[in-house]
């Protein structure tokens, strides 16, 4: 058993090692990919000032692109960050267009596709391998065998009584063999906890339908609304009509993102960051807001649903740290490094004992031809 298990361990990670590495890495510098984001792209931080309605800014981002209708904006993350509206991908293109506008002059400071500048990029090389539908596949099984190498490696690592002491240090004048070993082993077993998070949250996010499948056949779930608007000869709400009625479901949460209605019989969704969630990025409460009349349709209270779906609304904000605040994403950032030096020892060791077994194979064959008469 032992070594059906070593051997699947080794030879899986010889082969999917090198694109565990590439999605640990990229990952890593995902962990702050808005403040990376500002930082290649200065025109995005603008003055702080007053800020202007959404209605204004909707309006903005209209005229910029009369040809097509946002579909979402991401509000600000902080002062001096921009508002940014989504509006539908242009053909050929591998995401939407972005539309950035500062939110204190209206200004527009940017016009991308998502997927075309370097942080996006980034985050399509990290969820999809820059193969589509099939990468992201690919991507989610890489993060099954991750959930393997994790398993198999506690397995392999557990020690005898009494070399528990041995086994959780590094011994570091030991010899290069022994180093390697030693640094494998030890970056294996104390960054196993997050890894063991990381590779679960990733397949969750890339397989959602199959492990919410699995999570509602041990825990109770419920089914996310999806209401729509009662069309009626009044004019439809703007969207700070729209924030001002969710407010009342709401009043103390910070507002991340807005949906806004699709077609005539579209609703409002709000999403929302309220006190008291362990994330502070992600919006994960909602509140759907009729387009014409203002009344609530329904409401996502992530505090309050079952159980299994609060587990399914921890995976996004666990796989970037975002749970547990500013170290949390240091311990994914580090986490994401951790498949580059575990394919690095991993592959000495393998290709030193390797070269042993060559050189013995070498030396048997010499000592059979000096002995056949």
């Amino acid at each position: 058993m032992r070594q059906l298990l070593f051997s699947l361990h080794k030879y899986t990670g010889l082969i999917a090692g090198l694109l565990l590495v590439v999605s640990g890495l990229t990952g890593s510098l995902l962990v702050f990919h808005d403040v990376l984001d500002e930082q290649l792209t200065p025109g995005l931080v603008s003055d702080v000032g007053t800020p202007l309605p959404l209605a204004d800014i909707i309006a903005r981002a209209d005229a910029a692109i009369p040809d097509a209708s946002p579909q979402r904006i991401d509000l600000a993350r902080q002062p001096g960050s921009p508002h940014t509206l989504r509006f539908p991908s242009p053909e050929g293109s591998p995401g939407p267009r972005q539309i950035s506008v500062s939110p204190y002059s209206g200004e527009i400071l940017a016009d991308r596709i998502w997927g075309n500048y370097p942080v996006t990029w980034i985050y399509r090389l990290h969820y999809t391998l820059l193969a589509g539908a099939t990468g992201k596949i690919v991507v989610g099984v890489l993060g099954l065998c991750l959930l393997g190498f994790c398993l198999t490696g506690l397995y392999l690592w557990w020690p005898k009584p009494g070399k528990w002491k041995r086994a959780l240090t590094l011994q570091r004048h030991a010899g290069r063999f022994r180093f390697h070993f030693d640094l494998h082993n030890v970056v294996g077993i104390y960054l196993l906890p997050v890894l063991l998070v990381i590779a679960f949250s990733g397949v969750s996010l890339v397989f959602s339908q199959q492990v919410s499948t699995l999570v509602s056949a041990l825990l109770p779930m419920e089914e996310r609304p999806t209401p729509k608007s009662r069309p009626s000869d009044l004019p439809m709400l703007d969207a700070d009509q729209a924030v001002a009625a969710a407010r009342t479901v709401f009043a103390e949460a910070e507002l991340k993102r807005l949906y806004l209605p699709d077609g005539p019989d579209g609703s409002y969704r709000l999403a929302f960051n309220q006190p008291g969630e362990p994330w502070s990025d992600f919006g994960a409460s909602s509140v759907w807001v009729d387009a014409y009349s203002g009344e609530i349709l329904a409401a996502w209270d992530v505090l309050n649903v079952a159980a299994g779906s609060q587990v399914m609304s921890w995976q996004f904000p666990l796989h970037n740290g975002d749970a547990l605040g500013l170290p949390g994403r240091f311990l994914v950032l580090l986490s994401g490094i951790a498949p580059l030096l575990l394919f690095i020892t991993g592959s000495y060791l393998w290709w030193q004992k390797r070269q042993l077994r060559l050189r013995a194979r070498r030396r048997r064959k010499g000592v059979a031809t000096r002995l056949d008469p």
